[in-house]
């Protein structure tokens, strides 16, 4: 059985070097976004999602809705840029365990959406 942390990770419990360190108060933002985004306050949404990204929140859920929202307003250039964020994120070997098997999971669909922005950036689809 594997240790519940791996070398290296107890350290990093409590400080600002923990994946997980601001994790509820990013949780509580992604929740007012959601509501923002049902509400019809699209750029106050937009703006929370984009606090997500800032904080390297390691859960794709910010990162695939505000892509949407880019994508719904034909911003392609934001939504790649969105995508590519999250792609680096869960390429970089930072996550937490739990959050790097979900991310294993949903890496190809990101970049599969990733790869339809540029085509149609590129004028392709």
């Amino acid at each position: 059985m594997s240790p519940v942390l791996e070398a290296g990770e107890a350290e990093k419990v409590g400080t600002s070097e923990d994946p997980l360190h601001g994790y509820e108060e990013a949780l509580e933002r992604n929740f007012a976004a959601m509501e923002a985004e049902q509400r019809g306050e699209v750029d106050r949404a937009i703006s929370l999602y984009e606090e997500s990204l800032a904080g390297e929140f390691v859960e794709s859920h910010p990162y695939e809705r505000l892509a949407n929202l880019y994508e719904q307003r034909r911003s392609y250039g934001e939504a790649l840029r969105v995508l590519e964020t999250y792609i680096r994120l869960a390429r970089s070997g930072k996550l937490p365990r739990g959050a790097q098997r979900s991310a294993d999971r949903r890496l190809p669909d990101i970049e599969q959406r990733a790869a339809r922005y540029r085509g149609l950036l590129h004028g392709s689809e």
